[in-house]
Parts: C-alpha cells; sequence; structure tokens
C-alpha cells in the first residue's frame, strides 16, 4: 500500500539553497575576510611608506568587498544579518 502523504523534506534538501556546511564555510570565510581587513589596516597604520600604506589598505578594502558581498548571500538564506547603515569609520591612530 502506497502512503499518499507527500514526502516531507529539510530546509537542506532545497536545491535552492545551500547546505547548512557550504553555509558555514561561507561564514567562516567571511570572518576570515574582516580579520584580514583588520589587520592589514593595522599594518597600514605602522608603516611609514606611503606606497606601503596605500597597498595594504587597497587590500583591506578588498578583503572588506568581499565579506560584504559574502554577507549579503547569506543574508539572502537568512544565516547572517544584512549589513548596517552605514556608520561612521572607525578613528585611525596617528603615526608616531
Amino acid at each position: 500500500m502506497r502512503s499518499t502523504m507527500p514526502a516531507m523534506t529539510s530546509v537542506g534538501d532545497d536545491p535552492g539553497l545551500p547546505r547548512p556546511a557550504e553555509m558555514s564555510g561561507e561564514l567562516r570565510r567571511m570572518a576570515l575576510h574582516l580579520e584580514t581587513a583588520a589587520v592589514l589596516e593595522l599594518r597600514a597604520q605602522r608603516t611609514a611608506d606611503p606606497r606601503q600604506v596605500a597597498v595594504l589598505r587597497r587590500r583591506a578594502e578588498q578583503r572588506r568587498q568581499e565579506a560584504a558581498r559574502l554577507r549579503e548571500r547569506l543574508a539572502a538564506c537568512g544565516m547572517a544579518l544584512p549589513p548596517r547603515p552605514d556608520r561612521a569609520p572607525a578613528p585611525t591612530a596617528a603615526a608616531p
């Protein structure tokens, strides 16, 4: 005898959504990009060479942009909060 009830599926079975393991990997990548951006920004603040400062800040901004893209994708799946409205940038320490 066959059941006439439709099969129950979990959220992870939806082919349109990434699997939970993929989403947790994306969360880790987002965190890594943000941490790397913070380290690059700190190195830029401690460097005296203006060319190196420019390169480090550009690389930090690239990491922040990639993290923002990941956040948007994760927010669309309900796995991350959407970005906050623009805030004033964090104050930077003056070079000694």
